[in-house]
């Protein structure tokens, strides 16, 4: 099984690293990288499950110094099926989101927090995104 997140890390810092030299990364201060996860609970699975794995992720980033915050979306309208869930993770840049996959996968530090996110969900998506800030009004 670490084999398999090592070689993931691997590929996806590769990717990092040619998009960011293809120019692919924006490069202004307001842009970040993210991770998207589409998924469904299992079987006897609540959000608190996923909620448990956001903290030790939190956890983590705290630990490695890293830079990241994560986000939950449950949808409430459209398709509505219950237990379905988009997870999404968000680094200011592809250098820190690096950072935390090669602890995360590559060197163990997620295999709990993968151990609990595997019971609670099982994923159908998995897609990388850049994301570009034009305005946040939220305050």
């Amino acid at each position: 099984m670490k084999k398999i997140f090592s070689a993931l890390a691997s590929i996806c810092m590769i990717f990092s690293i040619s998009a960011y030299a293809d120019d692919h990364s924006p490069n202004t201060s307001n842009s970040a990288v993210a991770e998207f996860w589409m998924c469904q609970l299992n079987e006897g699975q609540t959000m608190n499950e996923v909620r448990q794995l956001t903290k030790i992720v939190e956890e983590y980033t705290e630990s490695i110094k890293g830079k990241a915050g994560q986000w939950i979306f449950t949808p409430f309208s459209g398709d509505m099926t219950p237990g379905s869930f988009a997870l999404m993770t968000v680094w200011p840049n592809f250098e820190e989101m690096g950072k935390g996959f090669q602890g995360w996968f590559a060197e163990g530090g997620g295999d709990k927090g993968m151990a609990i996110f595997n019971r609670a969900a099982s994923c159908s998506t998995r897609n990388f995104a850049t994301i570009e800030e034009q305005f946040d009004n939220t305050d």
